[in-house]
């Protein structure tokens, strides 16, 4: 959402022959793609034939490719929101899955950006990864308006982010 990850796609350096035998390097590029960019690439129709290509995958294929990525991810100082925090025993880890589950049956983009944490004796739920405190804001008032039963313990905290 606010952090998109990325992936690599890397040209490589050619040789083109031209008339006189002598070669011309081509450049070489480095692109990165997010996850979403290289499946919006894959069904985007065909210039030429206006073909389709249709990918049905289970989701735990997507949920590799993220794992992948995120092990490539550099951690920062960063800003998250913090929407649980409860030292209710066994009924606050429930209550961290629970909203989870709310989240993600919302808004099912939000899956890879909640944290759910237990430093004794707290539960707690956090999301996003904001490189600055403006776009936490923004995050934060995002998640007021989509749940606003979460608002009462919406709040940023500095945490430590991960950047693809």
């Amino acid at each position: 959402m606010h952090c998109a990850m990325s992936l690599s796609a890397q040209t490589e350096v050619f040789y083109e022959e031209i008339s006189d035998s002598s070669l011309v390097q081509q450049d070489s590029v480095e692109v990165k793609l997010s996850t979403s960019d290289y499946f919006d690439m894959l069904t985007t129709p065909d210039v030429l034939t206006g073909a389709v290509i249709n990918i049905y995958q289970d989701p735990m294929v997507l949920d590799a490719i993220k794992k992948k990525v995120s092990a490539e991810a550099e951690e920062v100082k960063g800003f998250r929101i913090q929407i649980f925090s409860s030292n209710r025993g066994a009924s606050a880890r429930e209550r961290a899955f629970e909203i989870k589950e709310i989240l993600v049956s919302k808004h099912p983009n939000l899956a890879d950006e909640i944290y759910i944490t237990y430093t004794s004796p707290f539960w707690k739920v956090r999301v996003g990864n904001c490189t600055t405190n403006a776009k936490a804001q923004e995050l934060r008032q995002w998640i007021i308006s989509e749940f606003p039963e979460f608002t009462t313990e919406t709040y940023i905290v500095p945490s430590m982010i991960y950047v693809y």
